[in-house]
């Protein structure tokens, strides 16, 4: 029996590709633009999407204060809303679809996201979820009064320490806690209200939550993290494990490594879905979805896609000639080696001069695809086991959501690789993850 695909979207709503904000059919500024955005979640779940996930920084741009103004000012980076804030506006457009957004544990404090996603949990009727990030860049840590970002180890071990803090915050009350017995004149029984009393070494919080247990027990908790430090706090954490992986080979690999690990801490593995990143342009056909990536390329900003590039290859790249050669560069020492190879060989095997490399980088690995050959790749992956689904992300700010919905989904439905309906009235009853039983609870939920 096939094994059916999860999809989740992650929206960006000025298109991910570096220049599809200035496509003429682009929206004005999609990311303030709340009617845009409930015009597009409301296609998502008419296609059965399983949720909707917002990424989220805490800075302008990637670096913020790193990067020179008249850059950003040249990119989609600047605007985006508080995501659980604005998934709490969008909860109420919506019915089915879930609702996942990024919440940092380096800045934060466990009492604000427990109570956060908690609300939204409720808010949606149980369709919240948390992505978990320890935050990553010099410009979110300027923002909150810190000269540096705090050490990667120590960042992931504050992150431990904050997802068991969240994760007894939400078990504060028991299922049934509450009575409101006005015979009695007792609205919540005492017994089944727990105080945390949580004291790590980087964290504390007293306890209990003010409010009443999600209806999820847990909002779903998603993950993205390939070291080895971030497979490991995934393997223990999450429910869902976002993943960047560069092609099938590799994708089995880190698909059969976190699986072993979730078994390893004592968890079930069919119970984890691991979403590998999917980029891409829908077209009606092969040669629309080719169209449409040409003309996005067309429009890549010199300054914007120079610089990108040079980030890529770990080399300065302003003073050469755009549509000369790209030259010999040394080896990259601080950055990604396997990156910087990849463009390279990129550029020699297909003889690519400096202009056309940058709009590859600018594409941000973005396939473009027809409704059949999407479908053939995603059921690939799902059927080698080298994912559990996709986290799609699309190229364009136009139309490749509504082509993805009106022909993509069909097509997986027709393999009987996709569900037709939504089979729960839960996230976790979608994807098929227990509700978590409360850990301070003295009699189980009926």
């Amino acid at each position: 029996m096939s094994k059916e695909a999860v999809l989740f979207w992650m929206p960006m709503w000025g298109g991910f590709h570096e220049a599809a904000w200035r496509a003429d059919e682009a929206p004005f500024d999609p990311a303030m633009n709340l009617a845009e955005m409930r015009r597009m979640l409301r296609i998502a779940e008419r296609g059965k999407f399983h949720a909707c996930f917002l990424a989220d920084t805490l800075s302008v741009g990637a670096e913020g204060a790193d990067v020179p103004p008249a850059l950003i000012s040249r990119t989609a980076k600047g605007a985006r809303w508080e995501p659980i804030t604005l998934l709490a506006a969008l909860s109420q457009s919506t019915d089915r679809i879930g609702l996942l957004a990024t919440s940092s544990t380096t800045y934060n404090e466990p009492y604000h996201v427990a109570r956060f996603f908690a609300s939204l949990d409720h808010l949606s009727g149980g369709r919240a979820g948390w992505n978990v990030v320890t935050s990553g860049s010099n410009g979110e840590s300027y923002n909150f009064g810190r000269d540096q970002h705090m050490d990667h180890t120590l960042r992931y071990e504050r992150g431990q320490e904050f997802v068991d803090a969240v994760t007894r915050l939400w078990d504060s009350w028991e299922d049934d806690a509450v009575a409101c017995d006005k015979a009695s004149g007792m609205y919540f029984d005492p017994e089944k209200l727990h105080a945390l009393d949580y004291l790590g070494e980087h964290l504390s919080v007293a306890g209990p939550l003010n409010m009443g247990r999600p209806p999820q027990g847990h909002p779903v908790i998603a993950q993205a993290g390939s070291s080895e430090v971030g497979r490991a706090f995934a393997a223990r954490n999450a429910d869902v494990i976002y993943t960047l992986q560069a092609d099938l080979g590799k994708g089995k690999e880190f698909y059969a490594e976190v699986k072993e690990q979730v078994a390893e801490n004592g968890r079930d593995p069919e119970h984890v879905k691991i979403l590998p990143a999917f980029v891409c342009v829908v077209g009606r056909s092969q040669a629309d979805a080719d169209e449409k990536l040409a003309a996005l390329d067309s429009l890549v900003d010199p300054v914007v896609g120079l610089d990108n590039l040079s980030k890529m290859l770990e080399h300065d790249l302003s003073d050469v000639p755009l549509d000369g050669p790209v030259p010999e560069i040394p080896e990259a020492q601080v950055g990604s080696k396997t990156r910087q190879r990849y463009f390279l060989d990129l550029a020699r095997r297909d003889k690519l001069t400096v202009r056309q490399l940058m709009q590859v980088a600018a594409r941000r690995g973005a396939f473009a695809g027809s409704a059949g050959s999407i479908a053939d790749m995603i059921e690939e992956w799902v059927q080698a086991d080298a994912a559990d689904g996709m986290n799609v992300t699309f190229a364009d700010a136009t139309d490749s959501l509504d082509v993805f919905v009106d022909e993509v989904i069909p097509e997986l439905q027709r393999r009987g690789i996709f569900h037709r309906e939504y089979r729960g009235g839960t996230l976790r009853e979608d994807l098929g993850i227990p509700r978590p039983a409360n850990r301070f609870a003295t009699t189980p939920r009926p």
